[in-house]
């Protein structure tokens, strides 16, 4: 198979990857926490990269980039896995912005807990296949990556 474009191409898979992580926190109602959120930026910064490289048609110029934003979602995805296989500590990153007092009532309590929503970040939302959203994450970077340095001596001709 001949990918043409690998930029259009990872715009799309970006694209895709947000949509789902979207799709299931508004659509399945399954709140992120915060390292899952801290994930999604990483693709964000692809779309806006890979857009530049396309509208510029300068594409080794920011292979480079996209190989350093990749980097860094694996590191965020690796350590959020990490954390939730029990190899890391909970960080503050975290935790849970809930801090409860000594002199809470017990009905003040109670609208805490109701009002906020409680995620934990080595508790994974859904599963699939035995892996984690998370997992997932941290397999499609490296994939990622590896497109990336394969395809780093792109140019249109």
């Amino acid at each position: 198979m001949q990918v043409k474009n690998p930029y259009i191409l990872l715009i799309l898979l970006s694209g895709f990857c947000l949509m789902s992580a979207y799709f299931v926190e508004y659509v399945m109602q399954l709140k992120p926490c915060s390292l899952c959120v801290y994930q999604r930026f990483p693709y964000l910064i692809l779309i806006v990269i890979s857009l530049i490289a396309v509208a510029e048609k300068n594409y080794k110029k920011y292979n480079k980039y996209l190989i350093v934003t990749l980097i860094i979602a694996i590191i965020i995805a690796g350590y959020h896995t990490g954390v939730e296989k029990g190899v890391f500590e909970l960080s503050s990153l975290c935790k849970p912005l809930i801090s409860v007092t000594n002199d809470i009532s017990i009905s003040d309590f109670t609208k805490i807990l109701y009002n906020q929503d409680i995620v934990m970040c080595n508790k994974p939302a859904l599963v699939i296949f035995n892996l984690s959203m998370t997992e997932w994450n941290l397999l499609l970077n490296l994939t990622l990556l590896i497109f990336c340095i394969k395809f780093s001596n792109f140019q249109e001709k």
